[in-house]
């Protein structure tokens, strides 16, 4: 009626800080959250919470920005990996640096051993020395939009969409880390010759079978922690195995794990004092092998170093283990612990990695919200990858 035109700003044009808008949607993906949880936060906080539209816009500047980001930071790591490696020496002989690196892989939904259906899942190449992610990407079975579309026989309009892969999802880190391998040279001109891992045996394999390098074969070396791991385990198996032998025996051997775990980690740590060399392995080895006579009482074999005078009056378990059978069950066991003293002395492990993972759980709500089965977060493991 009076003709007066006046523009409001929600905010300081003028100012440079980040628009309240687009740090709310920020803080609130940082968290593990979405909409509604940011609209519920607001409403409690008497806020008047954002649109859908407005919140799936500000989330998706935010997730192209992130992504940018993300690609520039695995530049200047693998820059700053590469140069440690001239540094210390690990060039080919064709003048390409040689980088040792930390693989693993994670899925967007937890399966307890059992159920490996997860629709998402992502891995990670990081650097051994910097500790930083090189490459990582992410593998997507399932896209909504395609889905309901098949599901009434017609065509999807247009969307950006998310599946990128149609094996089975305990096929995705492999892929995802022999992509990372072949594209080393093109990406940052760097080799990736030893390969850190937790004993997945199929991403080696196929690395392997990739052949990334002609001339070069990729090294692969275990984490320690797993084989430690998996050492206790498998002997808590055989304690629980009631056609194992006697449960007397069974239970000296549930008693005595953590002194064989220990055994060896002190053998381990005895040859790591000096220059590690082939010969160290071949030590190793040997306390290893008798590391079960050690614990059990036979101390025929053993090193002053790592075996006190108090424990050679030890009760000699060894002619009841050796008589039911158990003592080879036990080294079975060993020997494949000991196949991999290359590992143990190399004192490596893959915490970097389990790092990224972390966070990348932290992001999408600790694998138990399922993102996928809306139109509007189709890509939750590609973004939260990303800030990681």
């Amino acid at each position: 009626m009076c003709h007066f035109q006046e523009t409001l700003w929600a905010e300081d044009p003028e100012c440079k800080k980040m628009p309240v808008n687009t740090a709310a949607v920020s803080g609130i993906m940082k968290i593990g959250g979405g909409f509604a949880n940011l609209e519920e936060f607001l409403s409690t906080l008497d806020i008047p919470p954002l649109s859908s539209n407005t919140y799936q816009k500000e989330h998706d500047n935010i997730a192209t920005a992130w992504e940018k980001v993300a690609e520039n930071e695995m530049y200047c790591a693998a820059m700053e990996e590469k140069h440690l490696a001239v540094q210390a020496g690990e060039v080919g002989g064709d003048g390409i640096p040689m980088l040792t690196v930390v693989v693993d892989g994670c899925w967007a939904k937890r399966s307890y051993r059992t159920n490996y259906s997860s629709l998402s899942g992502a891995a990670a190449i990081v650097g051994f020395r910097t500790k930083k992610v090189l490459y990582m990407a992410v593998r997507n079975r399932y896209c909504m939009v395609c889905s309901r579309a098949a599901a009434v026989n017609k065509l999807p309009g247009k969307h950006c969409c998310s599946k990128n892969w149609h094996g089975s999802s305990s096929s995705m880190e492999a892929n995802i880390i022999q992509e990372g391998f072949q594209n080393s040279v093109a990406m940052y001109g760097v080799k990736y010759a030893k390969v850190i891992g937790d004993g997945d045996s199929n991403v080696y394999k196929t690395i392997l079978d990739s052949r990334p390098y002609d001339e070069l074969q990729v090294e692969k070396l275990e984490c320690q922690n797993h084989l430690f791991r998996n050492f206790c385990l498998k002997l808590k198996d055989i304690v629980r195995d009631s056609k194992a032998g006697p449960i007397t025996l069974r239970k000296c051997l549930g008693k005595n794990i953590l002194r064989l775990r220990k055994s060896v980690i002190s053998a381990t740590a005895q040859l790591t004092k000096n220059e590690v060399n082939f010969d160290c392995c071949s030590i190793l080895q040997k306390h290893i092998l008798n590391a079960p006579y050690h614990v059990f009482g036979v101390h025929q074999n053993c090193v002053d170093s790592v075996c006190s005078i108090q424990r050679k009056n030890d009760t000699n378990w060894i002619p009841d283990l050796l008589q039911s059978g158990l003592l080879y069950r036990i080294m079975n066991v060993v020997n494949n612990l000991a196949d991999n003293s290359k590992s143990l002395l190399f004192s490596a492990n893959n915490n970097c990695v389990e790092q990224f993972h972390s966070i990348v759980a932290k992001f999408i709500g600790g694998k138990r919200v399922n993102f996928f089965f809306t139109t509007k977060l189709s890509r939750p493991m590609q973004w939260s990858c990303n800030f990681t």
